[in-house]
Formats: C-alpha cells, structure tokens, sequence
C-alpha cells in the first residue's frame, strides 16, 4: 500500500511537496503501539512552526539553512482532526471515534493517517466539522496553558492582546472572554470589526504603523486602572521585519502597561534564539533567567489531552468558535499555497488542509 504524506523538501516551491511512499516508510502505521491511537486524517491545521521547518524560527538566522536540511523528507504538521480505525483494548476510544489533537515534534499530521498518543487527543467538538477542529490544537493548547501559567483564567483579570486577528490571537481573545477577563486587542484597521466580533471589549487599530496603537496604549497605563495583569504578545517573533515593532520594549518601559504586581506577564509565543534557550532553561532546570516583566511561553504537548479537553468545552458551550480563513486541498500546490498565507501574515485566523473526506 501506499500513503500519501506532505514532507519537507529543499527542492520544491516553499519547501514542501506532497508524495507517495509505500507502508515500509510508515512503520507508525503498522505497529501497534498501547498508548496511542491509529487515526484516519480527515484534516490538518497549518500552523507558522510548520511552514517555518519546525525549528527555523528557534534559530539565528545565519542556521535556518541548516535547520530546513535538518528536516528534509519529514513529515510536515502538528495539529489533526480525524477518526479512530484502531485503537488499544484498554482505550477509552473506539474505532469510529472522532477525535482531534497534536502530534510530537517531527512526526507529522500532513498525512493520510497518524498513530497519536492518547495523552495528546481528545474527543472532536462535536458541533463544529472536521476542519475547523483541525484549526484549534495549537493555538487554543498554548492559550489555556498561558493563560493557567498566569493566573489569567478566572473572571475580572485585564488581558491585553497583541495581534488579535491572527491565528493565535482570535483563539486568545474568545477564550479570554470565556473565561471572563476584559479584553484589549491590538489588530489592524481593516480586521478591526472582525476583533470586535470576537468579543474583545476595547480595539486599538493601527493602520501601517504600530506607533499609534502603543501610544495608546502607553498614554493608558499612566494610572493602575488602565494597566493590564497579562500582555500576550502573539506576533513578536525572530524575523527582520519585527525589529520595528518592539512591542515588549516599549510597553514595558516605564510607565509600563503592566501592573505592579504582575510579574513576568508579558507573554511571548516566538522570538529570538535566546528567548528559547531562556526556556529550555527554565523547564527542564527550573532557572528563571527572563526579566521581571517578561516570559516566553513554549507550549507542552505531553499531557495536553486535558486542555483539548477543555478546549472542546468551550467551543460546544458556544464560548469559542474557530476561525477558518482558507481550506487548502492535500496536494503541492495546496500545501504550498498555505505556506506563503503563512510567510505573509494576512489571513485571518487559520489555514486548513483537507487531507480526506470525513
């Protein structure tokens, strides 16, 4: 048998392309394995990670070369959504089981089918369709696991949200809400009404400049009242173009937009590679070495089962609702297509690739 699968490749158009093998490249398929589960694709959510090679965007510049080699005929993808074809006797599923979720590092959900650990999956929401739960690992993952890191689930805390129209950043500003915190968004004037839609209960536009939209911000946070207990910054990262905005620099400066007592509380998802080695430091030797104001979060897939859980919750109680900017088809040239949406940053919410039908 053979298994069509999207892998990194030098060679083709934005370093992806999708190809055939046979069942012995895809030992995942064939062994079984207690502790996960044997799932047909019907969808898969793209996320930057994917189309920036899993590790370029941790890396200096001068490595990313290196690190798309690192990554050649790997499979591409994180995020699913699909359905049960074999699962362990002892498993909570059962064949037929729709269900949705992340896939470890390297291992690849642009593909027909994926054997996902049963500690990353969790029933599918059950009122929304295969893509659009395909749309939700990720991003709502690292939003609950930040906003619990930051004391920022329960009703009354002040979040403010930086690139609110993003794939992030619409996830962030509903469950924000759903948790009932008050929301500031920070977008452009043209997904302005969009942000709006989502919930948030104030909207800085900015039109080609941030400038305006810090000013606001800044002028805000000359007394406590107007000051927040969580910046989360969705669209600071290790690329050229960021360097104007510095969005941390100057909204932590004094008058800082955070408060007082909230510390380490401008959030960060990407960045540098010093941010990352910060991490990797803090996790695994339990060594704070960020400024007082600032964290880097760096989301956990082992055990994630319990906030796709959650995460499944709010979408079927109408609290969240994902947002599909584009469906791709599960071919080069739709893989491609998703990756240049993603190098380009103008789309709102997620791109979706529909590996199969349900």
């Amino acid at each position: 048998d053979t298994y069509s699968a999207a892998v990194y490749s030098i060679a083709a158009p934005q370093n992806v392309t999708v190809v055939e093998s046979t069942r012995v490249l895809y030992p995942a398929v064939s062994r079984r394995s207690e502790g996960h589960l044997l799932c047909r694709v019907v969808a898969a959510g793209v996320n930057p990670v994917d189309a920036k090679c899993v590790i370029a965007d941790k890396l200096p510049a001068r490595c990313v070369s290196l690190a798309r080699r690192g990554v050649e005929g790997c499979v591409v993808g994180f995020d699913f959504s699909g359905v049960v074809v074999e699962a362990a006797g002892t498993s909570t599923y059962k064949v037929g089981d729709e269900v949705y979720g992340c896939m470890p590092p390297f291992k690849g959900t642009y593909c027909e089918y994926v054997r996902a650990p049963v500690s990353q999956v969790s029933n599918k929401p059950s009122s929304i369709s295969h893509e659009e739960a395909a749309a939700l690992p990720i991003p709502i993952v690292t939003t609950i696991q930040a906003y619990r890191a930051h004391g920022c689930t329960e009703a009354g805390k002040r979040i403010l949200i930086l690139g609110a129209s993003g794939g992030v950043g619409t996830i962030a500003t509903q469950v924000a809400k759903a948790y009932g915190c008050e929301v500031t968004a920070v977008c452009s004037a043209r997904n302005a009404d969009f942000v709006t839609s989502l919930g948030a209960d104030h909207v800085i536009r900015y039109d080609d400049s941030q400038e305006d939209a810090v000013k606001v911000l800044r002028d805000g946070a000359s007394n406590e009242a107007g000051r927040f207990d969580m910046v989360f910054d969705t669209v600071s990262s290790h690329e050229g173009r960021d360097n104007d905005r510095l969005y941390m620099q100057r909204l932590t400066a004094k008058p800082s937009v955070l408060r007082e007592s909230a510390k380490h509380a401008y959030v960060t998802i990407g960045g540098p590679t010093s941010y990352w080695v910060r991490s990797i430091t803090k996790r695994f030797l339990g060594v704070n070495l960020f400024s007082s104001a600032h964290d880097h979060h760096w989301i956990r897939f082992p055990g994630c089962a319990s906030d796709l859980k959650e995460a499944a919750r709010l979408v079927d109680t109408k609290s969240v609702r994902p947002h599909v900017a584009e469906v791709v088809p599960f071919t080069s040239e739709g893989v491609q297509h998703a990756f240049a949406q993603m190098h380009s940053r103008r789309q709102r919410g997620k791109v979706v690739v529909k590996v199969a039908d349900a």
